[in-house]
Formats: structure tokens, sequence, C-alpha cells
């Protein structure tokens, strides 16, 4: 299972969802979806502005590894 830690990372940041959107210019309910887990698939080139814009508003390089986790599946 692949899960979303965008909400913890921006809310460590003092950034909002609605900010992290506006400042990335993708549509809000991208952002939503991911903070809340609901995101199926990924456009990449929506996720690239989340990022490139994650760096410039934090003032560090963000990795995949800050927004996202992989938990393997129990068999």
């Amino acid at each position: 299972m692949i899960r979303f830690k965008l909400l913890g990372f921006i809310e460590e940041h003092g950034i909002t969802r609605g900010a992290l959107a506006r400042e990335a210019k993708v549509r809000p309910n991208a952002v939503y979806e991911m903070c809340d887990n609901k995101t199926k698939r990924i456009d990449l080139d929506t996720f690239d502005k989340i990022l490139e814009t994650l760096n410039e508003m934090t003032g560090r390089e963000v990795t995949l590894q800050d927004i996202l986790e992989y938990i393997p599946n129990k068999k």
C-alpha cells in the first residue's frame, strides 16, 4: 500500500492545502485528495508541480520519501 504523508508535511511547515494548490497552480481537489489519502491515480505533471512548489515554500529539497510512504501488504 502506498500512503501519502502530505498532510503531516504541510502542517509541519505551516502550509495550508489551499495555499499549496494555489501556489502550485493545481486543482485544489488534487491536493485535498492527496492529503486525505483518497488519490487513486497521480498525474506526474501535477505531482511534479506540487514537489517543486514545496521546495520553494519550505526552502529545502523535498523528496518523494517526505510525501509518500510504502507499507508492504500483509499476506
